[in-house]
């Protein structure tokens, strides 16, 4: 049984999980406050599929707004999604928007779901991976600071996330070989060190010893004109934003987030909360559809 947890409760997940379940005739198991999906489903005249079970989250709930509550109802959500996982009555795990200012709000100081995935699951090596029908981004660093994107990357880190990347795309894309660019850090991929050094230095190194190894990477790519020809079953970004905008210009509300290296399949929608058209019925499920779907694929269920 596919899992999906409902998110900040104030934002687009309740809807979203609603319009996506219209196209199944399957169980499910929603995690979430019950208050809030009866509100919703009145609201918005969205039929609750009577195949669903709901694991109901006590707590008020606030339409539109960061607040704590929401924020406690989200992670209180995820963490009983989790159980269910260890526990096996649930095979994969989809997660609605949550709002990381209300989950910081309501005392849990996490950067988003993939961190409190990987403590829950205790897994050390894990990574983020964007997917639509046009690419695949793996992401060395995620939630940082720009500032501190230097000081994180190495040649150890580099390796870890290719490894990761090539195990996942081999298990769940049945690529048997596949080919991974990897983006340089600064401007030209440095220009042989006129523009910083870490292509030189970490990367070039990590590229070579992986191709040592059998790995099919290139790189590093200027991050600018990669992505005008790009013909990589994966690419590494080395940070949020050098992967996420050509991902979302490309992919948005049909892109999926996905989590490697957690001991069930986990996927997410590609957008946020949304807190301006909540319970405005105009949210798109496209995303949220996707997510599903490759869950199931992923879970082989």
């Amino acid at each position: 049984m596919i899992g999906i947890t409902l998110g900040d409760p104030g934002g687009v997940g309740i809807e979203v999980a609603l319009k996506a379940l219209s196209d199944y005739q399957r169980n499910f198991v929603l995690f979430g406050n019950k208050e809030a999906i009866t509100y919703y489903s009145k609201n918005l005249g969205l039929r609750i599929p009577k195949t669903v079970k709901i694991v109901n989250v006590k707590g008020d709930f606030y339409v539109g707004k960061t607040d704590k509550s929401n924020g406690k109802i989200a992670y209180k959500s995820l963490i009983k999604a989790i159980k269910a996982a260890k526990e096996g009555s649930c095979k994969a795990i989809v997660t609605a928007p949550i709002n990381k200012k209300a989950l910081h709000l309501a005392g849990y100081k996490y950067p988003g779901h993939t961190e409190i995935l990987a403590e829950e699951f205790s897994c050390r090596k894990f990574a983020m991976m964007m997917v639509s029908s046009e690419m695949k981004i793996i992401f060395l660093t995620t939630h940082i600071p720009f500032s501190s994107i230097p000081a994180v990357i190495s040649k150890e880190l580099i390796i870890e996330k290719v490894r990761l990347a090539d195990k996942y795309l081999k298990r769940y894309w049945n690529l048997q070989n596949p080919s991974i660019g990897i983006l340089g850090l600064n401007p030209h991929a440095g220009d042989s060190g006129l523009f910083g050094n870490e292509e030189e230095k970490i990367i070039k190194p990590a590229i070579k010893e992986l191709q040592e190894k059998g790995f099919k990477i290139e790189g590093p790519f200027p991050a600018d004109t990669y992505w005008i020809s790009q013909d990589k079953d994966c690419t590494l970004a080395l940070y949020h934003d050098q992967g996420m905008i050509p991902f979302k210009i490309k992919s948005f509300g049909k892109g999926v987030n996905v989590t490697l290296g957690l001991p069930v399949p986990r996927t997410s929608p590609d957008h946020g909360t949304a807190f301006d058209i909540a319970c405005k019925g105009i949210a798109n499920p496209g995303s949220m559809k996707e997510a599903i779907r490759i869950a199931i694929k992923m879970a082989n269920v």
